[in-house]
């Protein structure tokens, strides 16, 4: 199933290319049996010329459907696949000693994981400004209600992005949306709001993070920030 996928996603371009020039193959076949049917003067002629329509009308229907399931599997079903070899989520290396900025001017908050965004190093993991990174929230931000996250992933040779959320101090990372279209500083995965008042996620301090993959698989260090989401 993983091959296959993969397939689709490495040769998208030729696929429509394959499938384009067949329904055209089709079109053309249509026309001219829709021209045939209309000067046909016997009974025969038009049995025969209604049967060249009804073939070239399924080949065309045909072509039409396999370039809609190729866009379905390509820009919904692929980048939206949880867990999957196609779309690989890297796990973020615990061990790994990242640069580190100190927050002050807040005040201390026990959260449910009993860590303090405030007093706690905030770490922005993966990040390269202009080519992935968050523009909104910002590293350290607090969010309330339903908020619009915004980024930017300009990756040569784009396959698809995804963007996921995880409580400070575990890795349970919950894919919010995901995409596969180069944007600057523009709404992530489209216009899909993430609403962090809904049940399931508690007023705290979170990890959000940003994970990129090229149309060759090769999914890039994810960009991780942290920011505290508090009761509407």
């Amino acid at each position: 199933m993983d091959e296959i996928l993969r397939f689709l996603v490495n040769y998208t371009v030729w696929i429509y290319i394959i499938l384009g020039v067949g329904g055209l193959i089709y079109v053309r076949g249509v026309l001219l049996a829709v021209r045939e049917w209309q000067g046909a003067a016997f009974g025969l002629e038009k049995d025969s010329a209604r049967h060249r329509f009804t073939n070239a009308t399924t080949g065309l229907l045909f072509f039409v459907l396999m370039a809609g399931v190729e866009f379905v599997m390509v820009s919904i079903f692929i980048p939206g696949r949880p867990q999957s070899t196609v779309l690989a989520t890297p796990t973020i290396d615990l061990l790994a000693t990242p640069t580190a900025t100190l927050v002050s001017g807040t005040k201390p908050a026990v959260t449910p994981t009993g860590i303090s965004l405030a007093t706690a190093v905030v770490t922005e993991v993966g990040c390269n400004p202009g080519v992935i990174e968050w523009t909104f929230p910002k590293n350290g931000g607090t969010l309330q209600g339903t908020v619009e996250l915004k980024g930017t992933v300009q990756v040569p040779n784009l396959g698809y992005y995804k963007y996921e959320y995880s409580p400070l101090g575990q890795d349970k990372w919950v894919t919010i949306a995901a995409g596969s279209e180069k944007i600057t500083d523009k709404p992530l995965g489209g216009s899909n709001a993430w609403n962090t008042a809904q049940t399931d996620i508690t007023p705290g301090d979170y990890r959000l993070r940003l994970v990129v993959s090229d149309n060759q698989n090769k999914v890039l260090p994810a960009c991780v920030i942290n920011v505290r989401i508090i009761s509407p």
